[in-house]
């Protein structure tokens, strides 16, 4: 469901750490302490987006208050919202050491386990906390969850079973026992579980948005938008609407699962992490809503809350999308001057200037997103393919190749990448041998990487060599791009070095029939035509190329000329 798909995702802001810290402060410091008004420098700090004077703060407090559990907390925090989880961890489990009983702290700590997907620490913190807390139903809940998703449901219900006896009837671990019978596809079992609960009003939305989803599963639309309404009414749970739109989603009504999301998105109940989670899903569905869709739930997000850089980006990436690229560009710019600690939106604004086909200004920002990430390899990659771009190969070669020195923590997709661009790089520079052994690296870490592909069996054909490789590389460039036109042509101009010019013809003629053919496409039909005794056809299609030779400075103009004075094919 819409409110499901958005649980249990570990996304914390700078207002959320204010916010936990001002609760702490008013639980353990005196409001005069030397203690209390460093946490509120640190506070500012962040407010004031000076991150690592934050982390150095935190780590000067640490040091003279070690047995304080509130900083070890904030620079869990902080690390966990840098997307550093394994640097956060620690930090969290000091300060359960120091306070094993706080709940806030605990369920940090559940956070980061469940985004590391470690289930067992998950069920070690809930015993632990139901030593404290025993047949609290909360942390049943969760430990129900946790089993089940460890594919251990019967162990789920019988955790159930005793709870139930110690405490009774319960609401929050009936909804819990519903969803495991539901992935068992117990699916009315569950529903006559939950429809009491339902009766009697229960104030637990999750009762609602669970029975809805049974029964629009089980073939009951209308009874579930039905239950949904009353869950709104009786729990005045502005959360509902998530499932309200996820429901008319389902039942392919886009313009009620938008209303219903817009009204989620204005409620002031639904704290800012839950909309930013329905709001990622919904950027990143190519199927859910319209672009002014998106574009006006993003709206809502920049005008509620300002201050906060990722809602400028999701606005940023619906307005590229939609080929806006100058409003893109400056969302971009909007976002990086609230946060500049961001490397993937800095790509995107260089994207963005390449695009636009503003290479200068994308070489400036590439340069300084490198001062706020000095070791990031895809970084490093950009800047230089803005530079190769804007016919600087000495600059281009040297940001390429730092981008290699710099990628041994990156996955086969990306050191692919930046081997298929020094590929091309050096065949500019007519480093052919270097040029072709990238170009195979960059095959060898990622056999789908069709640039690669295609370059190299092009620049063999054009040589003459290793065409049976050659014909196979441009044939799977094809099949995993089936509607690129140059791959078509690449495969074709193969075909016809090794004589095979019936089947190049076919490919060629493929090739032809997508966008306003090239002029070097246009003179492989010629040769193709040519070589099968279409001498007519075959300068007519010269011709066309020589008209366009301007705009292409790959075509040798003196040959082409030559053929078309010949009316024949020459080598």
């Amino acid at each position: 469901m819409f409110s499901n798909s958005f649980q249990r995702i570990l996304l914390l802001s700078v207002l959320l750490i204010c916010t936990i810290l001002t609760k702490s402060e008013a639980q353990q410091a005196t409001p005069d302490s030397a203690y209390q008004q460093k946490l509120i420098e640190f506070q500012q700090l962040l407010q004031a987006g000076q991150i690592n004077e934050g982390v150095e703060l935190l780590d000067n407090l640490i040091q003279e208050y070690p047995d304080n559990s509130e900083a070890y907390y904030a620079k869990s925090l902080l690390y966990a919202q840098m997307g550093d989880v394994e640097g956060s961890l620690p930090f969290a489990q000091q300060a359960i050491r120091l306070k094993p009983k706080d709940l806030t702290y605990n369920n940090h700590l559940l956070g980061l386990y469940k985004t590391m997907g470690d289930g067992e620490a998950i069920v070690r913190t809930l015993n632990e906390l139901l030593q404290y807390y025993p047949n609290n139903p909360v942390i049943l809940r969760e430990k129900m969850l946790m089993l089940h998703a460890s594919d251990k449901s019967e162990e789920a219900l019988a955790v159930y079973d005793e709870a139930i006896k110690a405490i009774g009837d319960s609401d929050t671990l009936d909804v819990v026992k519903a969803e495991v019978l539901i992935d068992m596809g117990k699916l009315k079992e569950a529903r006559t579980l939950l429809q009491k609960w339902y009766q009697e009003r229960s104030p637990i939305r999750e009762v609602y948005g669970t029975l809805a989803f049974v029964n629009n599963n089980l073939g009951q639309g209308k009874q579930a938008i039905q239950v949904l309404e009353d869950g709104l009414t009786f729990t005045k749970n502005d959360f509902l609407y998530f499932d309200l739109a996820d429901i008319y989603n389902n039942q392919k009504k886009p313009q009620r699962a938008y209303a219903a999301l817009q009204e989620a998105f204005r409620s002031e109940n639904i704290p800012y992490p839950e909309k930013h989670r329905v709001m990622t899903q919904i950027a990143a569905s190519p199927d859910m809503l319209t672009l002014p869709q998106k574009q006006d739930l993003a709206n809502m997000l920049v005008l509620k809350y300002p201050r906060i850089a990722e809602n400028y980006n999701f606005k940023a990436d619906i307005l590229w999308q939609s080929q806006n690229l100058a409003e893109s560009k400056s969302l971009y710019l909007t976002s990086l001057g609230i946060n500049p600690r961001q490397a993937d939106t800095w790509r995107k604004l260089m994207n963005v200037e390449m695009a636009a086909n503003q290479l200068s200004e994308s070489i400036m920002h590439g340069q300084e997103a490198l001062i706020h990430f000095p070791d990031n390899s895809v970084l490093f990659y950009f800047t230089g393919i803005a530079y190769f771009m804007n016919n600087d190969t000495t600059a281009a070669r040297e940001y390429l190749e730092a981008a290699l020195d710099h990628s041994a923590n990156e996955n086969d997709y990306v050191k692919s990448m930046i081997y298929g661009s020094l590929g091309d790089l050096y065949h500019a520079l007519d480093m052919i041998k270097v040029s072709d052994a990238a170009y195979q690296e960059a095959i060898a870490l990622d056999s789908t990487n069709a640039s690669a592909l295609n370059n190299l069996a092009y620049y063999w054909s054009i040589r003459k060599e290793n065409l049976d490789q050659a014909a196979a590389y441009a044939k799977q460039a094809t099949e995993l791009e089936p509607t690129s036109n140059t791959f078509m042509d690449t495969y074709a101009w193969v075909l016809f070095q090794q004589g095979n010019y019936r089947e190049a013809q076919v490919w060629i003629e493929k090739a032809m029939k997508g966008e306003k053919p090239s002029a070097v496409l246009l003179e492989h039909h010629g040769d193709i035509l040519a070589k099968l005794g279409k001498n007519k056809n075959a300068v007519a299609q010269w011709q066309k190329a020589l008209n366009l030779a301007d705009e292409d400075k790959s075509v040798d103009v003196d040959k082409l000329k030559e053929k078309i004075r010949e009316k024949k094919f020459i080598d």
